[in-house]
């Protein structure tokens, strides 16, 4: 696990379009001395934003074009689905698009096997500079360039239902998970909502993410720093996995969570169908107030996140960032795309729109977003537990088998024993790399 995530909370608590159809030639910014041919006209592809019901990204992007006169071809879909187009496309040296989605969990690969372009190359010295450093970090490669710029600062936190709770006459939010079931099981004998949490455990991306979040609150690790294996020997990883299935078994999680993304997860919280939210986007409590969204206005807090003991709470945070690939035929242009939708103004205008959180200190500290936002001094109790995704070059295959097996063991299929020795035999050639 990256150790720079300290950084991100140091410094957290401080607190489309016109075509201009123009054309022609650039000496290139790597120095190489080459004419690079350039058009006013990019292909962009990232996923779309969980906390973006308003378009707030697709109308930045035509602000954009406006101002720049760079047509922009975006590309909006699932992550998944942005991860099936961005894969192939990047692994076959292929010049289809020209600012893609770059997540965390490929920042190994991509950047050992030369798949992006280091940014260095094109921003000004000393740009990063004020940019929280552990996301400058993350998507930093082993020659200490800058490979990508973080569009979306996901770290996720603990929200629950304090209307709810108090009804039931819960005088503080579970510490423990075990606290977690029995507060939950006392909200459904009464009636006031039909299961505790509904978890998206759908069998995607996002369940890998899931199986690293639940690992953390039980203190276990998926792998050491070397990419051996932990995840097969270690018991509280094994206690994790059965943690999950026990809020399944005893009823207190939505059976159908197993089915469930994100947004179906969130939509039911904000409808006020469960009371726990235990992997909630920074922007949640933005829609939370939103009479035209939200069931619930007014009665969602922030807590810190439950853990298998009080001191084992742990938030997980899923960073993704903007790259430009080494096949891009405009790569100025998509630099120029890249500093727009990342910059301050930018960052400060999402964070207004849709509570998304900034990469730059000063934006995170300023007055009026604090204002608009006080429950993001309540975010600093659990960025003190933050961590991310393991930091494999091989995580594409971790991921993939992690969500087959993690998923037949949840449906009741396999035990948990089985699941996690499947998963170590499967990957075996990967054991001890990193």
């Amino acid at each position: 696990m990256k150790k720079t995530f300290g950084l991100i909370v140091l410094l957290f608590t401080l607190f489309s379009l016109v075509s201009a159809g123009a054309s022609g030639t650039q000496d290139s910014a790597d120095g190489s001395g080459e004419k690079q041919e350039i058009n006013n006209e990019i292909t962009v592809i990232f996923p779309q934003h969980e906390a973006d019901k308003i378009g707030a990204y697709p109308a930045l992007v035509k602000e954009f074009t406006k101002e720049t006169g760079i047509k922009v071809n975006l590309i909006q879909l699932g992550w998944d689905e942005v991860a099936d187009k961005v894969l192939p496309e990047l692994a076959s040296g292929g010049s289809a698009y020209d600012v893609v989605e770059f997540d965390n969990g490929w920042v190994a690969k991509w950047t050992n096997a030369g798949w992006v372009e280091p940014l260095d190359n094109y921003m000004p010295v000393g740009y990063e500079a004020e940019m929280i450093p552990g996301l400058v970090d993350l998507f930093s490669g082993s020659d200490d360039k800058l490979y990508g710029v973080v569009w979306n600062n996901d770290t996720r936190f603990f929200y629950y239902n304090k209307s709810i709770l108090d009804e039931a006459g819960i005088a503080a939010p579970p510490t423990t998970w075990d606290e977690l079931i029995e507060q939950s099981k006392m909200m459904q004998d009464r009636g006031l909502i039909k299961y505790g949490l509904a978890p998206f455990w759908k069998a995607e991306w996002a369940l890998a993410n899931e199986f690293h979040f639940w690992t953390y609150t039980y203190g276990g690790r998926i792998v050491d720093g070397d990419g051996n294996f932990l995840w097969n020997k270690d018991s509280k990883t094994l206690a994790a996995v059965n943690g999950m299935k026990r809020l399944l078994d005893e009823g207190v999680a939505d059976p159908a969570s197993l089915t469930y993304d994100q947004e179906t997860s969130m939509n039911l919280f904000l409808k006020g169908e469960t009371a726990f939210m235990p992997q909630g986007l920074s922007g949640l409590l933005t829609y939370a107030d939103n009479p035209e969204i939200s069931s619930v206005v007014g009665e969602i807090a922030v807590s810190t996140v439950p853990g298998a003991s009080a001191d084992l709470s742990a938030a997980l945070t899923l960073p993704e960032a903007y790259a430009i690939p080494k096949a891009s035929k405009n790569k100025e242009n998509a630099w120029k795309f890249i500093e727009f939708m990342t910059s301050k103004e930018s960052n400060k205008k999402l964070s207004n729109q849709i509570g998304t959180l900034p990469i730059w200190v000063d934006v995170f500290s300023d007055s009026d977003l604090l204002e608009k936002y006080p429950h993001w001094l309540q975010f600093q109790q659990q960025l003190v537990s933050v961590q991310g995704l393991s930091t494999l070059s091989w995580y594409d295959d971790f991921a993939d088998k992690c969500i087959t097996e993690i998923q037949t063991s949840l449906s009741g299929r396999q035990s948990a024993e089985e699941a996690l020795a499947k998963m170590a035999d499967l990957l075996k050639e990967f054991d001890g790399v990193k």
